[in-house]
């Protein structure tokens, strides 16, 4: 029989975790909320339309801690199932945790305690990205501390979306490094459109910043953000014109809104920004008639039939690496990477950089997304590499009218 619910003298929080055929990582996501030392938890579970036995860790989970209550409802997409949580959450803060990560036990401890210190609408946290391999930790990139409305719209909404450089982040977009206010988030979560299947945590987050009144930022990394493996088996089905047209959804529909907020703060540079951080690394799929031009965009230095080592073993490097070897536009005679295992290829081995030299090449391609990571591959190639072999994407290219009519946003 379960217990009665034990009020503190603090606030309850609800948690919403969607969840749909995680059933690998699940344990480790429940037993992470339920024994948070923040105790005054209601978790609610949002079963997507689960179909590898989620469904039933979730039921079962429920039997061992009453505070988790399960919805089993027909997959309908994250957007829609976090819409659903926010909806019959009996708590006045709302957090969110993706069921396939999991978080530091004093996580919620720790966020409640500024909320109820600094009196803010919003708190939030870093994260750590974590691999099998490695647990890099990630913090917001500004500065830890309380911004009311006057610093909020002088430090923080002019870099909010992206910190100066093409592409470094101001505020992460997602929703579970964050404590909210359930009455400012949730009018701004219901608005999302349920079509949209990436960056959706940007769709309702951005906006839903450009109208508090204080948030409070802690220089901790709580959340725990697991990089799954890249399914190139998933790439290699998806169809086109519907990939083209979930990115167009994503930019239109966030675009209308930031325009309703101008007045608070124009963020609709930024977001173009964002939108193209995210359609690069995928101009693979997404860039209209990309096999028909002369260089290898973004990197307009790289001509056809050249051999090239690919700096990178991420999600960019990998999706480069698979599109090189279907369409034979360049040759690719290695990938280099600081991290010799990748999560993402496993059929060829990683070099570390200071062999790139033993294998003859034209050029070495820098495959970062992160304006830092760029500059700071970009300063050891020169130290050990002719410049001219070198090739960073070329920031006038990615802005340009071309390519904004290439992926269909303009």
């Amino acid at each position: 029989m379960k217990e009665n619910l034990i009020m503190e003298n603090r606030e309850l929080i609800s948690i919403i975790a969607p969840v749909f055929n995680t059933k690998e990582y699940l344990n480790t996501c429940l037993e992470s909320l339920i024994n948070q030392t923040y105790r005054n938890l209601e978790i609610i579970l949002v079963d997507d339309g689960s179909y590898d036995g989620s469904q039933y860790v979730c039921d079962e989970f429920a039997k061992r801690d009453y505070r988790i209550k399960v919805i089993h409802k027909d997959n309908e997409g994250v957007v829609s199932a976090r819409k659903t949580g926010i909806c019959v959450a009996q708590g006045d803060l709302i957090g969110f945790v993706d069921s396939d990560d999991w978080i530091e036990l004093n996580m919620y401890e720790r966020l409640y305690h500024y909320y109820d210190k600094e009196k803010t609408d919003i708190v939030m946290c870093g994260r750590y990205d974590d691999t099998a391999y490695e647990s890099r930790p990630r913090l917001q990139g500004i500065d830890a501390g309380r911004y009311d409305c006057t610093r909020l719209k002088s430090e923080v909404f002019p870099r909010m979306v992206t910190n100066e450089a093409f592409f470094r982040w101001g505020i992460f977009p997602s929703y579970w490094d964050k404590l909210f206010k359930k009455e400012l988030i949730m009018s701004f979560l219901l608005n999302v459109d349920n079509r949209i299947t990436m960056g959706e945590d940007a769709a309702g987050v951005y906006t839903c910043l450009l109208n508090s009144k204080s948030i409070y930022i802690i220089g901790e990394c709580l959340y725990h953000y697991r990089q799954l493996p890249f399914s190139m088996v998933t790439y290699a089905n998806k169809d086109q014109e519907n990939e083209r047209m979930r990115y167009k959804v994503l930019y239109n529909t966030v675009l209308e809104e930031l325009q309703k907020n101008t007045e608070i703060y124009d963020c609709t540079e930024q977001w173009k920004k964002y939108i193209l951080f995210l359609l690069v690394p995928r101009a693979d799929m997404l860039y209209k008639d990309i096999e028909k031009l002369d260089y290898l965009f973004p990197f307009t230095d790289i001509k056809r039939g050249t051999n090239v080592i690919i700096y990178g073993a991420g999600l960019w490097g990998s999706r480069l690496y698979a599109f090189l070897k279907r369409t034979k536009f360049c040759n690719v005679v290695g990938i280099a990477d600081k991290n010799t295992k990748s999560i993402y290829i496993n059929e060829i081995d990683i070099l570390s950089p200071d062999r790139i030299d033993e294998v003859d090449h034209d050029s070495v391609i820098v495959a970062a997304s992160f304006a830092d990571a760029r500059n700071d591959i970009e300063k050891y190639l020169r130290l050990k590499y002719p410049n001219d072999s070198i090739a960073i994407l070329d920031e006038n290219e990615v802005f340009s009218d071309r390519t904004l009519k290439a992926f269909g946003i303009k």
